[in-house]
């Protein structure tokens, strides 16, 4: 068999992203052609191309630590990226850092001591903030409970899942970044409901906002204005994933270039 005989290969991608719900990422996934998904060991998996011929693998791999690293087993396993973003909402830490920004980690630490550095070349820039984020073991939805995490460990924000793909990608050799973005303030509160509905995506969360819808005016415009940050958030997450993304093409076609030399 030649190679113009071989068959060509479907499963491999250029760029993995991992989140927990679509709604993080739901502008982004308009943008992919040939979209295909299905179901894989409790993952939803959409693939498609961004623009003729980067392939793009989108694993929604629901809460937890655990999900998120064997999601980023099986996405190595099974897609073979060249990089894996895990992208996603998150609560900011930090006063300098507003909702609707965005963070991306040079460095990530847990609350049980675990610390991982990240290679980011990506530099801050207006509403673009680098540096520090922690993975809570669940996420803070009140202020009082954010400062006390901002006390313990000084971050930009935190999430729940990121330090489980950044240790996949450490182990195996993958690049990896972490772009998260912000839906809360350091100093307010977000609603039970409205956490459930951005932050987890649970089905009991809906059932709780939709009675919601029966509470009267100030329930439904409440859950509104959190609707509208989710949706600026994931509008932004979208315009910057597009532009790291080309950035990733250009970097592995001039490795490519490279190597043939």
């Amino acid at each position: 068999m030649n190679s113009s005989d071989k068959p060509a290969d479907r499963s491999s991608a250029d760029v993995a992203i991992l989140c927990v719900h679509k709604g993080e990422i739901r502008s982004f996934l308009k943008r992919l052609d040939r979209q295909r998904s299905y179901t894989e060991r409790g993952l939803t998996v959409r693939g498609g191309f961004l623009g003729e011929t980067t392939r793009i693998v989108v694993a929604e791999a629901g809460l937890g630590f655990a999900s998120h690293r064997q999601a980023a087993h099986w996405l190595v396993e099974t897609h073979r990226p060249k990089w894996i973003l895990a992208v996603g909402f998150s609560s900011s830490l930090s006063e300098q850092v507003h909702a609707g920004d965005l963070v991306l980690a040079d460095e990530i630490r847990d609350t049980h001591g675990n610390i991982m550095p990240v290679r980011c070349t990506l530099k801050p820039d207006g509403r673009i903030h680098v540096g520090r984020t922690i993975v809570a073991d669940q996420h803070p939805t009140t202020a009082s409970a954010k400062k006390n995490l901002c006390e313990s460990v000084e971050a930009l924000a935190v999430d729940t899942t990121s330090l489980a793909v950044a240790q996949i990608c450490y182990e195996r050799n993958i690049r990896f970044l972490s772009i998260r973005g912000i839906v809360d303030e350091l100093n307010e509160d977000i609603p039970e409901t409205a956490a459930g509905v951005i932050l987890r995506s649970d089905s009991r969360s809906f059932g709780s906002a939709l009675g919601n819808l029966f509470r009267g005016f100030s329930a439904v415009s409440e859950l509104k204005t959190w609707r509208d940050r989710s949706v600026a958030a994931s509008n932004h997450l979208d315009r910057f994933l597009i532009g790291v993304i080309e950035q990733i093409m250009d970097l592995l076609e001039r490795q490519r270039l490279d190597s043939s030399d």
